[in-house]
């Protein structure tokens, strides 16, 4: 397709999480060299990537915050699950945090605090391989079966309030098996199938046709299905509690039009676009941070 000056439009560069431009670069070469010998090789070592977060550190300070919490160690199938619960007052409603891909949870510290700050309880957690838990490689399995095993110890949750690749997995827990107790969701810069993650990991890694078919084959063989078939429409229509679909308006990761899109599924919906934020900021943007904690204790404090 061309433009009006007869120069054809390249497609933006998409990125990835924890992604910067020399690590780019690294890799697509070592995917160039792992094609030239196999695309099949490729294609496992574009699985092992696609599964393997990139360790975020703990910072001083966010340890320092994290001390404030009763910690919990879990285990679960997949290993030792890190958990923090924050207590409120007597009878208080419980909020569970769930936070997005190389993340960790003292990365919605600004969040916790707020809600903290209206009487809530508030429950966090680090997913597999991020933070302090164990392992090495998380998918949204992963993620699902550590809510699970938040759920277990420290719910029932009358609210969540999720991130990224976090609310993709909590909209898929919550069609399934919601608390019987929930009055309020809260998702924040959240893409609209898991086909855009991999889509977006393959065009990073400039994976050619080749290896995407076998890329592809594998997720089908490992998930039994397609990346697109993971989809929020079906998901996110079986919501029966308010939802307020918060999304940066210049979010570098996922389009906001995901966001709109998400919204109108919405059974109870609210759109919060904020122009000037990227896919990360809204969990820290002092006026987004309060607009979120108000609608949750909107719903969730008598």
């Amino acid at each position: 397709m061309t433009s009006a000056t007869g120069r054809s439009r390249a497609k933006p560069e998409r990125t990835i999480p924890g992604l910067s431009p020399v690590l780019r670069g690294r890799l697509r070469w070592l995917f160039r060299l792992a094609s030239a010998l196999s695309p099949a090789l490729a294609a496992r070592l574009a699985m092992r990537l696609f599964l393997t977060p990139i360790a975020r550190p703990i910072e001083a300070e966010e340890a320092t915050f994290l001390a404030t919490a009763r910690s919990l160690r879990l285990a679960t199938p997949l290993g030792r699950l890190q958990a923090y619960e924050w207590p409120g007052p007597a009878g208080a409603s419980a909020v569970l945090l769930v936070h997005g891909w190389i993340s960790h949870a003292a990365r919605m510290a600004e969040l916790i605090l707020a809600l903290r700050a209206r009487g809530l309880r508030v429950v966090a957690f680090d997913a597999p391989a991020h933070g302090r838990s164990s392992g090495t490689q998380a998918d949204l399995p992963a993620f699902r079966q550590a809510i699970d095993a938040v759920s277990a110890a420290c719910g029932p949750f009358h609210g969540v309030l999720a991130h990224s690749f976090g609310a993709l997995t909590t909209v898929a827990w919550l069609s399934e098996q919601a608390p019987a107790e929930l009055r309020a969701v809260v998702l924040v810069g959240m893409m609209n199938n898991v086909g855009y993650v991999f889509e977006s990991f393959s065009q990073a890694m400039a994976l050619n046709p080749e290896v995407i078919v076998c890329f592809r084959a594998r997720f089908h063989a490992r998930y039994g299905g397609d990346p697109e078939s993971y989809s929020t429409d079906r998901l996110v229509a079986q919501l029966r509690v308010p939802v307020l679909v918060v999304h940066g308006g210049i979010d570098e990761l996922v389009p906001a039009g995901h966001a709109s899109e998400i919204s109108r599924q919405l059974h109870d919906g609210r759109l919060l676009l904020v122009g000037h934020l990227g896919h990360s900021a809204p969990l820290r943007d002092p006026d987004t941070v309060e607009q979120i904690a108000d609608f949750l204790a909107t719903h969730l404090v008598p």
